[in-house]
Parts: structure tokens; sequence; C-alpha cells
């Protein structure tokens, strides 16, 4: 079996996966309706009757549909994959994945962006009728550029959240029961990436150090994109700033496995 073949046959296991357990993926999409609903009648209660005057850098049509698509995208760009990590470390079932000739990150890589592709196609029909609603109910439309740069920004997002809970699971070498630790860092980043409020939130200086984290591109960055509020030279830096981000969390996770594994192969011998 080539490569590329392997790599195909994780991304089918990861597809299977996400058919299988679909019941629970559209739960938690309806779970998404509450905090929207939470969250716009606290902007309408902020913005009162001025509409159209910016409250964080937003008009009230405009952070109405900036809630409505961050929650989505933060279902397309959810895990869980880290969870089958701290097993597979804990049980000790790694090992029979050391010894096929598959990377163990490209296994977990291919299976969840084919489980991703069960969810991805969900939430994109529920996003397509959700800006058919924004734009009949307050205004707010995309433009068909936007959608295509939108397309490109979410794939950046796949891989950089990939990336962020693959370097958290894999504290599972050194670590029994740490499903408290991916909680905690699920709703951490959340936070920190425009999932609950813009980052405008938190001030200027606030917004400037969450601006140079790479978790805001994981939702602010594709939902900021898709309403048309990041174009020209700041956009190209910022497909440049994520690629570097990318590349070391990488980097970082690479190391932390090979410490991990050689504690894990100790561990067992």
């Amino acid at each position: 079996m080539t490569g590329a073949a392997k790599y195909l046959k994780s991304w089918s296991l990861g597809l299977k996966a996400g058919l299988e357990y679909r019941a629970n993926f559209f739960f938690s999409i309806a779970a998404a309706a509450a905090p929207v609903v939470i969250q716009t009648a606290l902007w309408i209660a902020l913005y009162g009757g001025a509409r159209q005057e910016e409250l964080f850098g937003f008009t009230f049509p405009q952070m109405v549909a900036y809630t409505v698509i961050a929650q989505l995208v933060s279902r397309m760009v959810r895990t869980g994959f880290e969870y089958e990590v701290n097993n597979d470390i804990r049980s000790g079932s790694l090992d029979r994945f050391l010894v096929k000739p598959v990377s163990y990150f490209g296994f977990r890589l291919f299976s969840f962006l084919g489980d991703k592709a069960v969810h991805l196609a969900v939430t994109s029909a529920l996003l397509t009728v959700s800006l058919a609603l924004l734009s009949a109910l307050v205004g707010v439309s995309v433009s068909l550029q936007g959608t295509l740069l939108f397309v490109l920004a979410i794939l950046v997002s796949f891989l950089v959240n990939f990336l962020v809970f693959w370097s958290v699971s894999l504290a599972g070498f050194w670590l029994t029961e740490i499903g408290f630790l991916f909680e905690a860092v699920r709703i951490v980043i959340i936070a920190a990436s425009g999932g609950i409020f813009p980052l405008s939130v938190f001030g200027p200086a606030g917004q400037r150090i969450l601006n140079s984290l790479p978790f805001r591109f994981t939702i602010q960055w594709p939902a900021e994109i898709l309403l048309g509020r990041v174009a020209g030279t700041s956009l190209a830096a910022d497909f440049l700033q994520a690629a570097l981000w990318a590349l070391v969390l990488f980097v970082i996770s690479s190391l932390v496995w090979r410490r991990g594994i050689r504690r894990f192969a100790a561990v067992g011998s």
C-alpha cells in the first residue's frame, strides 16, 4: 500500500466514525443555538436603539452576524481526537501504531479530516441558511470573494486547531487523567479565539496580545473574512502568520512527541 493510500484509508476511517456518531454532532449543533440567543439578547440590551452605531468595532447587524457565524465555525473546527490519543497512550495501545508503516501523527490528522468532512457538510448547509436569514433580517450579506476566502481560511483553521490540540494531547505521556485539561484548554481557547465575544471586547491591550497568539485563527479570523472585515495586505499578512504558527506548533509538538515516545518506551520496557 502506497503512502497516499495509507492516509486515504485513515481519512475513510475518520469519515466512517463521523457518520457513526452523527447524532452527537447534531446535538452539539442544537446546543449552539442557546449561546446565540443569549448573546443576541445581550447585544440588543447593549446597543439599545442605536443599531447602526459601533460597539467594539461592530454595528448591531454585524455583531449578530458575527455571533451566529462564530458559533457555527467553532462547531466546524472542534476536535475530539485528543481523547483517543490519551486513551492510546494510557492503555498502551499506541504500541500497535508504532510498529505499522504509517505515521501516528498522519493517521490522526487524516482521521480528523475525514471526521470533519461529515460535520463540514452539515454545518456548511446550516451556515448557508443562516446567512440567508441574516441578509433578510438584519441586512448583512457576504460576497463571493469573501466566501471563497472563507473556505480557504477554514482549511487553515482546521490545521491550526488540530495542531493545538495534538500538542495538548501529548501531555498524556506524563499525565494519566487529563480529560479535565482538555476541557479547560478548550474553554480558554474558545474565549481567546473570539468564539464567545469578538476579541475587541478585551480592549486594545488585550486584543493586541490575543492577536499575537494562534487561537484567533480558529474562529474569529475566518468569521471576519466571511463578513468582509479582513482584506488586502492585512489578509495576506494573516495567512502568513497563520502558516508560521502552524509551523511553530508542528515543530513544538514534534519535539514533545519524541520525548514522550522515549518515556513511553522506557515505561513499557
